[in-house]
């Protein structure tokens, strides 16, 4: 190469048309090596002896070394007349771009001109943003080129923009595949060790095969390539006087270009989101919704899903990129930092807790809010449902949560977790933490489903709650395994449902399932699962908590509806730091509608079902959603006769033969008015913290109209928590914060001028009107933005420390979950443990028996 080089200017590595030296993955592209001009395309020439590199040049813009005066103009004017019909978005110049031409720099055109030879800019970014419109326009693709750097300052001073289809296109190679090279084979492998590996890989192979898996190549990602046509079509702007100057223009394309609009979001330069709209997209992110339903927005926005200038692969590519912004540090790392915050900002109350393997990897975390900590203390730590999911963040760690029941019977969360392992150690550690939170605490009554892990730990960390199983799914697997069993035999699920449902004491159940086993002998033997059932009796048939407050429940349907409510905040695929700000999400969720039942109850009225004074009264010390459930259980008075059965007790019969949720049994109910004491032998009271219906028409019968004092439960009323109100919804703002209302502003904007473009767009004489008055506003907004200008005060970043908790844990490995693994979910257990074969007694073959073997007959 030609050591020709002009001083102050340092080379960036390309090389010129015609070198034997090619850069690596061009193809043979033919470049405007701006490096090795020496000198400016828009001088006079003369001024250097023509060589080699100015023929270069020469070529790459189709001119003779004496070019003359009107060069510029003509490459110009080759580009077909272009009218004022704008189809492309609107661009108006920025604060930091101003395009000056025709002789008056100081004036700002915001008309979307195409660029020529002259034209000046204030910045780089403003050049290429402008090319890049032109490009939407024309309906082709901007690729940023070649520059020229000083090696004095570093500074760009000369840069080109092309088409995308400037490289040379491919050679035709006739269709033929491509080699691939498997590495180089090492000389030092002998023949012997050749066999050896050989016969190593036979055997996988064979026990592959032997398991019935087929070894999988690795899948291909597939690409699509831009078809290059060696494209001359570029714009080069050089640095002169502080600004950016167009000194070439090329506007001739060598291939067809896109008419459609609708088309141009599909080219790579034109494929961006405005900021404005990236904030907003960041917003519906954060709300859990598919890239699917945010362009289903977008589109409502811009009118219509052709309309918006990017497509849902763009929406998807950029919330990967907030995924991984967000935890590029390491994502427990986030979490503690959050964690931190949280607490020193927002909730002094907050607790969070970690324990870390010796690799200073996370393996247990659990946290919980002030305001849960003070309710549960307070009122609701007498029923807490326990359960633990999975797949509820990348490292398929099982969420743990703590739910408890607040005072309008709405699931709250009292606290969770996650854990490693559903291991025995795993959950000692989670409760120990629990207890730690709630000042050592324990519930009074816990329900959990049937894992053997969780029971042991409860029984040593909860040693004084009552422990019970869900009923749900041990009537699932019930069915599940005994399905057929009961399908043999009608009338066997009636009873078995009547011996449980309908047992109010231990004894009576006893007894019934002696006359069940009796009638149904199917059931008794050792083997069955109902013997199975029955051993485990006392963890989850009813009778046995029937003085036991679980209100409303008898399964873990708490926490299942709350996981239920949860993924629609999160997925699977998301981090902890994510989970952890959906859960304060959902937290303040909970709050909000907890605030909205305070006020249905204060401010709201109902009407009532009867004129019974004690159902006024209840309406009047209950919450509103207590009162309509002792409604419900009121309305079932009219279904039973009272009838005396000695001093102070009644029988309840259904005067129908039957009531719903009471079957067709009679009911025992003894009462004292003078002492004010009622008790039913269905034990309502005690389980739901609510009179039953029974308990209900005594009060009728007798004359009794207010509910006495020892049966209104104080977690069920307004006082429930002594008036505590959460500092977050105390100090909400009354307006939204400022950066929510520009991202709604332009929302409102854009469908605006959607509207507007539709009707204007019909007619040439309207989209003028238009493009008028938006030069007028682009030239008065610029004004009133640089008079609103300011600079903001920078506030200072309270340190942020947290004692005894590390504040850079490591990530946690990916949990390995329950049950087979993943490859052998699909395969048979015949497959996975083969018959052994017959092996043949006379020759001690395994193809063939003894009563086949052909050495039997010689």
């Amino acid at each position: 190469m030609s050591t020709n080089q002009e001083p102050g200017i340092s080379r960036t590595g390309r090389f010129p048309v015609g070198s034997s030296d090619q850069v690596p993955g061009t193809h043979g592209v033919d470049f405007l090596d701006l490096n090795e001009v020496p000198f400016d395309i828009n001088e006079e020439p003369g001024i250097l002896p023509p060589n080699y590199f100015t023929q270069l040049l020469d070529e790459a813009i189709d001119e003779s070394p004496q070019p003359p005066v009107n060069t510029h103009a003509a490459v110009v004017n080759v580009e077909p007349a272009a009218t004022n019909t704008y189809t492309g978005p609107f661009v108006a110049p920025t604060d930091t771009t101003s395009i000056a031409q025709d002789g008056n720099e100081d004036e700002a055109s915001s008309q979307p001109n195409d660029p020529h030879v002259g034209m000046r800019y204030d910045t780089l970014e403003g050049a290429k943003e402008h090319y890049n419109a032109h490009a939407a326009r024309k309906g082709f693709s901007v690729k940023v080129n070649s520059n020229r750097r000083s090696t004095i300052t570093g500074e760009k001073q000369k840069q080109q923009f092309t088409c995308n289809k400037f490289r040379r296109p491919r050679k035709d190679d006739g269709g033929a595949e491509l080699q691939v090279d498997v590495g180089p084979i090492p000389d030092s492998v002998s023949e012997d060790e050749a066999d050896i590996e050989n016969a190593e890989l036979a055997s996988v192979v064979a026990d592959l095969a032997a398991q019935g898996r087929k070894e999988k190549a690795p899948k291909k990602r597939k690409r699509e390539n831009i078809v290059h046509t060696f494209c001359k079509a570029q714009m080069v702007v050089k640095l002169i006087d502080g600004r950016w100057e167009v000194i070439h223009f090329v506007p001739e394309h060598n291939h067809p270009l896109i008419h459609k609009p609708s088309l141009t979001k599909y080219l790579r330069s034109h494929q961006g989101m405005p900021k404005e709209e990236k904030e907003f997209v960041k917003n519906l992110h954060n709300t859990n919704l598919t890239a699917g339903k945010m362009m289903e927005i977008m589109s409502e926005f811009y009118g219509s899903e052709l309309l918006v200038p990017y497509t849902t692969k763009t929406i998807t590519n950029y919330c990967a990129t907030l995924t991984r912004e967000e935890t590029k540090d390491g994502d427990l790392a986030k979490v503690v930092s959050y964690f931190i915050e949280l607490k020193e900002e927002k909730d002094p109350d907050f607790y969070f807790r970690l324990k870390l393997d010796d690799e200073d990897r996370v393996e247990n975390i659990f946290w919980v809010d002030g305001a849960a900590r003070k309710a549960y203390a307070e009122a609701y730590h007498d029923c807490v449902s326990f359960d633990a999911t999975y797949l509820t963040n990348k490292y398929s760690m099982p969420f743990a949560p703590f739910i408890g029941i607040n005072k309008h019977g709405q699931s709250i969360m009292l606290g969770c977790g996650f854990v490693k392992q559903e291991l025995a150690t795993s959950y000692d550690w989670l409760f120990e933490s629990f207890l730690i939170a709630m000042n050592g605490l324990a519930p009074d009554n816990i329900i959990t489903d049937q894992d053997g892990a969780m029971a042991v730990s409860i029984g040593r960390l909860f040693p004084s709650s009552v422990h019970r199983n869900c009923r749900w799914h041990i009537m699932q697997n019930a069915q599940l395994k005994c399905g057929p069993t009961l399908g043999r035999n009608p009338g066997l699920a009636e009873d078995f449902n009547d011996c449980i449902d309908f047992s109010f004491s231990p004894e009576e159940f006893e007894a019934k399932w002696a006359l069940f086993v009796g009638k149904w002998p199917v059931v008794g033997g050792a083997n069955s699962y109902f013997t199975t059932l029955y051993a485990n009796r006392a963890k989850w048939v009813p009778c046995y908590f029937k003085h036991r407050f679980f209100p409303f429940l008898q399964s873990t349907q708490r926490s299942e509806g709350f996981n239920a409510i949860l993924k629609r905040y999160t997925n699977p695929h998301k981090s902890i730091l994510n989970f952890v700000q959906q859960y304060e999400k959902l937290q303040t969720h909970v709050l909000v509608k907890e605030g909205g039942n305070d006020y249905r109850t204060d401010c709201l009225e109902l009407t009532p079902w009867s004129p019974f004074p004690v159902e006024e009264h209840a309406y009047k010390v209950y919450c509103r959603d207590i009162y309509l459930r002792f409604r419900n259980e009121f309305e079932l008075i009219g279904r039973y006769n009272v009838l005396p059965f000695g001093c102070n007790f009644y029988k309840l019969e259904p005067n129908r033969g039957w009531c719903a949720k009471y079957g067709t049994r009679t009911y025992l109910v003894t009462a004292n008015k003078e002492e004010g004491t009622y008790y039913c032998e269905c034990s309502k009271m005690d389980r739901d913290g609510i009179l039953c219906c029974h308990i209900l028409k005594i009060f009728t019968h007798l004359g009794v109209d207010e509910i006495p004092d020892r049966y209104i439960l104080k977690r069920w009323t307004q006082g429930a928590l002594s008036g505590y109100v959460p500092a977050a919804v105390a100090e909400q703002p009354d307006v939204m914060p400022p950066e929510s209302q520009v991202q709604l502003r332009h929302a409102n904007l854009n469908m605006g001028f959607t509207k507007l473009a539709r009707i204007a767009s019909r007619t040439d004489a309207a989209t003028a009107i238009v493009n008028k008055h938006l030069r007028a506003a682009a030239t008065e907004i610029s004004h009133l933005n640089k008079s609103l200008k300011k600079k903001k005060p920078v506030s200072a970043v309270p340190s942020t420390s947290a004692p005894d908790q590390p504040t850079k844990p490591r990530d946690p490995a990916k949990t390995t979950t329950k049950g087979r693994t993943k490859e052998h979910r699909t395969v048979s257990a015949l497959e996975l443990h083969p018959k052994k074969k017959v092996q043949c007694h006379t020759c001690g073959s395994f193809e063939h028996n003894s009563a086949t073997c052909k050495i039997r007959f010689l």
